[in-house]
């Protein structure tokens, strides 16, 4: 399956191939794939218009789809900031907040057209952690053990695309080995 992917991210593309797909830079395809920018920690003042960059590729995407009245999937990719609010999270937690609920409103407002829309929200990675964690503290805070790896991310991809997740519209995956439900012990990240 041809998956128009926003966003260059080498490994990525090479992971979702290893699953069967064919990630393309542009032309046309029936599923998109948004990617904001790698996780960062940094204060309001510096947000970038960057940060929006996914929401107009899907509204292109969109229009191309519903012209060829073809179903289609969006995915988009975000980050768990959204749901863990702390110092230095603001500018991805609105980023990732925005774009879950353009995603929730898409699945109501495009369903009936046959385009579904979800999101997966990974937590730490281990290719993009922010400069300002101590992985050991990462992997410790994570019940999994383990930082989400791009092969994570392709999976959950790919199980989106097929047969099995075909009733799954509007929602937020969390994909971060369990971190959401266990940081609660630290406001921040950052410090032990």
């Amino acid at each position: 399956m041809r998956v128009l992917l926003h966003g260059h991210d080498e490994r990525l593309e090479a992971a979702l191939r290893g699953r069967g797909l064919e990630p393309v830079g542009e032309g046309t395809a029936h599923a998109l794939v948004t990617m904001g920018p790698a996780p960062m920690l940094s204060a309001l003042a510096e947000v970038g218009a960057d940060e929006w960059e996914a929401f107009w590729a899907f509204q292109t995407w969109l229009r191309d789809v519903l012209a060829d009245r073809t179903p289609g999937h969006w995915i988009a990719i975000t980050s768990t900031l959204g749901s863990l609010p702390f110092p230095g999270g603001g500018a991805d937690g609105a980023s990732a907040v925005a774009l879950q609920t353009l995603v929730r409103i898409a699945a109501i407002e495009y369903g009936p057209r046959g385009i579904r829309a979800n999101a997966i929200a990974p937590g730490w990675r281990e290719d993009t952690l922010p400069p300002e964690l101590d992985p050991e503290l990462a992997v410790h805070d994570t019940p999994t053990g383990r930082l989400v790896t791009r092969d994570d991310i392709a999976a959950t991809v790919a199980w989106l695309l097929s047969p099995d997740a075909e009733q799954l519209n509007g929602e937020i995956i969390h994909l971060d080995g369990g971190y959401t439900i266990t940081r609660g012990s630290r406001t921040d990240p950052r410090r032990r």
